[in-house]
């Protein structure tokens, strides 16, 4: 059961961006196609493939949390007045931190020379990457991925809702990042909000670059480490300015 939700979430957020921005507006977001490049030969095959193995991690991971919570032994509630609304807000930008930490040290370390080949090559094998490359990972990755939900929600009080929330997020994030097709506005990456999300020009350049931009969500890490491209406005701007003209 597990299994089938998170495969079918995994399609079904895949297969609505694609409808979206590949069909029906497609016209209209053409010119902010990042590639121009051909994918690979049967290149959407093997990632939903993939994506299908690691459907099956991932429901390990939801299944072990599942457990925990029916024994007690998470730190999750479904009272909201438990904890206080206030709480409720700041838990989950907490533990959107702790992920993108996590993440983007993670993600730093397999892309070391002989960890990158057996862990995260699979990934890296989608050089254009598309809407089916947001779940494409080896077997490892996405139990280093899953691994994060589980152990963080036995340390850090948190609604049910906002573990929902977070599940959501992570799919509809790593859409938009494997787009190859930018979807933010013009000067998105200039504004208070937007130059600390992560699109899909700010990914699709880790995957044609390989050394940087190693966020998930947002780009302070990569900022304050100084991995972020050099290469990101030039592009983001010669992008957005196409539809906009």
């Amino acid at each position: 059961m597990f299994v089938g939700i998170i495969f079918f979430r995994y399609l079904f957020v895949s297969y609505i961006f694609y409808f979206v921005f590949y069909v029906l507006s497609f016209d209209t977001y053409k010119g902010r196609k990042i590639s121009s490049k051909m994918r690979k030969p049967k290149q959407s095959q093997k990632e939903i493939w993939r994506s299908f193995w690691s459907s099956g991690i991932f429901a390990v991971g939801g299944f072990i949390f599942y457990l925990l919570f029916e024994k007690g032994y998470t730190a999750v509630y479904t009272d909201v007045s438990e904890m206080g609304i206030a709480y409720l807000v700041v838990s989950f930008f907490l533990i959107m931190f702790l992920h993108e930490t996590y993440y983007y040290w993670l993600h730093r370390w397999i892309h070391k020379p002989g960890i990158y080949e057996k862990v995260h090559l699979t990934h890296h094998d989608s050089i254009i990457t598309s809407v089916w490359t947001s779940f494409s990972f080896h077997p490892i990755e996405s139990f280093l991925q899953v691994v994060f939900i589980p152990v963080i929600i036995i340390f850090v009080p948190a609604h049910i809702v906002v573990v929902m929330a977070l599940l959501f997020i992570m799919t509809v994030s790593a859409t938009i990042n494997h787009l190859d097709i930018e979807i933010y506005p013009r000067n998105f990456h200039k504004n208070f909000i937007g130059k600390w999300l992560i699109g899909a020009t700010h990914h699709s350049l880790h995957h044609t670059e390989f050394i940087t931009n190693y966020g998930l969500y947002f780009t302070f890490w990569d900022k304050w480490m100084n991995t972020e491209s050099k290469n990101f406005e030039p592009v983001f701007e010669k992008l957005t300015a196409k539809v906009d003209e």
